[in-house]
């Protein structure tokens, strides 16, 4: 017992004054380090317990690489918590760490062996195994990040400690409950894409939740709301991971289990949202966003069913959030590892460039892979004015899609075999980029230019019933269509009678409908027309049930908030609501919907994609069109 006091209080002294130094990796054996960690908490000096860890290298070519788990977690701000590092026999030295990664680590040496199940817990911790001040390092490690995750035993999630506690007996209550629901849900496909349907069983829940069962979901919500499920990270990291439990203060699940208790929060919120009877749930903020994030995470993880292109993705962090990193690179760096075309996009893992150069890389793999259509996707994002500016062809990654974006004209697909507009005819994308990749010279046809724009923000707010969405909608398709006449009176030539009335119903949508039925989006047709008419003129024979009200829903959603523009010689359509008088119309070769270009001090930039009414399907170009070359800054 002496002998261990003098050798804690050594070790106490030597950490005040010495800080950890690495040992440098063999990046040619592919070498990683690993950290032990004591099951015995010291004492600083301060009186706080710090946890102790043992620090080897071992290394993925050779056969001295044991069996170890891997941490996922959120970094915090600030590197305000100590822990002890002894590597090689040599005196411990502090390291400083971030405080939730040091609350893990005690969290982790006070549970007993067999809750990790491992003899002693072996893990890889990024903030402790990689040299954070060493980018070539860093490079090599991050690099091998897919892999360190797919050889691990299992991965460990720590939540943390949360405003609201979660025991253990109500994920396993849940855990019964919702497995039974979402047998029910997936067989039947009326339920499968409608969880509020889904009405006995959560119906069921409801009636026999409790006072206290409700301050249980309060903490499930808590814990979806929690900053890890914004990581940009976790998608790789569960992806590759061959098994995942969740930790928190006072807890743990499994991943499966975790998945069933956010589909019943889901579940309960539709159905709370639909029959407006629980006071109690409305205090509970559970943004759609973070729910979108783990369902993303849930659905590439363990066992993915295909594989992903890296702007794909991309997509999807970006449309659900799963965007929060240390340094804007790592929205591409986390998701190369799992991408379909990593081997050959050409992007290396390299902290040493500015992010601006990595997201240019991203963007030429993106034309590489869709042409055109990358085009597409890049400018839907609204610039920054934060400096260094990017050119106005490459996306600026640091902008979520589902906050930032405006719904494309032309519905986001990345199956390229089959194209609803073909505004640009058939020929192929050509693209040209200058040594300096600020360049890039596209193949375009000058249509015409926008002399008159006018908005029209129809939000989502104004879904809450199916009479408001009556009284909304007849207000503004009459002021829409009050603006058609008016712009189709300037150059009555332009549109014959036939012509104007299918504009008052294609332009609204941009010629586009949900089918709810297949899950797809295609060209309006008859049934869009019905709708027009039994929403504009409810005494019409046809009802408003005509279209489905989820079908109505998401064409509508497809095409906010554009705004409507017409041109100098008479077209009408939709574009971003940045479109400005002055822009240009183009059609780009290879791209099925037309672009705005505009040209300052006599140089182009990337405007958004537009719906130009009368040219979608090719009726401006012949075989013998000629498309110059033009250059995008």
């Amino acid at each position: 017992m002496q002998a261990s006091r003098k050798s804690i209080a050594e070790t106490k002294k030597s950490v005040e004054h010495d800080h950890f130094t690495y040992r440098p990796l063999h990046q040619e054996r592919r070498e990683i380090r690993l950290v032990q960690l004591s099951c015995e908490l010291q004492v600083a000096s301060n009186g706080k317990s710090v946890p102790s860890l043992r620090m080897h290298h071992a290394s993925f070519d050779g056969e001295d690489l044991p069996e170890y788990t891997t941490l996922s977690y959120t970094w915090g701000t600030g590197l305000k918590g100590i822990v002890f590092i002894e590597d090689e026999g040599k005196p411990a030295r502090k390291l400083l760490v971030s405080t939730n990664l040091l609350d893990a680590l005690c969290h982790f040496a006070r549970l007993p062996d067999q809750s990790l199940e491992t003899v002693r817990p072996v893990f890889w911790i990024d903030q402790l195994c990689i040299n954070q001040n060493d980018k070539d390092e860093k490079n090599h490690q991050v690099a091998m990040m897919t892999e360190i995750f797919g050889q691990a035993k299992m991965t460990n999630v720590w939540l943390g400690s949360r405003k609201a506690t979660l025991s253990c007996e109500v994920v396993t209550k849940y855990d019964q409950d919702v497995s039974r629901i979402m047998e029910v849900v997936s067989n039947d496909p009326e339920l499968r894409d409608d969880y509020s349907s889904a009405s006995q069983g959560v119906d069921r829940i409801l009636s026999e939740v409790s006072k206290d069962d409700w301050e249980h979901l309060h903490a499930l919500a808590d814990f979806c709301t929690h900053p890890w499920f914004e990581r940009a990270w976790v998608v790789q990291e569960v992806a590759t991971s061959s098994k995942v439990i969740v930790h928190w203060e006072g807890g743990k699940c499994g991943w499966s289990s975790f998945q069933n208790l956010w589909h019943l929060l889901h579940l309960l919120i539709q159905r709370i949202m639909v029959a407006k009877v629980c006071h109690e749930m409305a205090a509970v903020h559970v943004s759609s966003r973070i729910l979108n994030t783990l369902q993303t995470t849930v659905s590439q993880s363990l066992n993915p069913p295909r594989t992903y292109p890296l702007i794909e993705l991309v997509e999807n962090m970006l449309m659900w959030g799963t965007t929060r990193a240390t340094q804007p690179e790592d929205l591409i760096y986390s998701t190369m590892g799992i991408a379909s075309d990593k081997d050959t996009c050409g992007i290396e893992v390299d902290y040493k460039k500015h992010y601006t150069e990595i997201f240019t890389d991203a963007a030429l793999q993106f034309l590489k892979t869709l042409g055109a259509q990358a085009l597409a996707w890049s400018c839907q994002r609204t610039k920054t004015n934060d400096p260094p500016q990017l050119p106005s062809w490459v996306p600026d990654l640091r902008l979520q899609l589902g906050f930032m974006v405006i719904e494309p004209i032309a519905p986001h697909r990345f199956d390229l075999s089959s194209k609803q507009f073909s505004a640009a005819g058939n020929r192929n994308f050509e693209y040209i980029v200058d040594e300096k990749r600020e360049k890039l010279s596209i193949r375009t046809f000058y249509v015409d230019k926008v002399v008159e724009v006018k908005p029209f923000y129809f939000m989502a707010e104004h879904f809450v019933s199916a009479g408001s969405i009556t009284l909304q909608y007849q207000a503004w398709l009459a002021d829409y269509g009050k603006f058609f006449d008016f712009a189709a009176a300037r150059v009555p030539t332009r549109y014959d009678d036939s012509a104007r009335q299918e504009m008052h119903w294609r332009i609204p949508v941009a010629d586009r409908y949900f089918d709810g039925d297949a899950n797809a989006v295609r060209r309006a047709g008859l049934e869009v027309k019905d709708w027009y008419k039994a929403i504009l003129h409810p005494d019409h024979s046809l009802s408003a049930s005509a279209v489905s009200m989820s079908a109505k829903y998401k064409t509508l959603i497809f095409m906010k908030p554009h705004v409507v523009f017409l041109t100098a010689t008479g077209y009408i359509g939709l574009g971003h609501p940045d479109t400005v008088e002055g822009d240009e119309v183009h059609l780009v070769q290879g791209s099925e919907v037309p672009f705005l270009l505009r040209k300052t001090d006599g140089l182009y930039q990337l405007g958004s994609q537009a719906y130009v009414h009368g040219i979608m399907d090719g009726e401006l170009v012949e075989d013998n069109t000629e498309f110059p070359w033009q250059e995008i800054h």
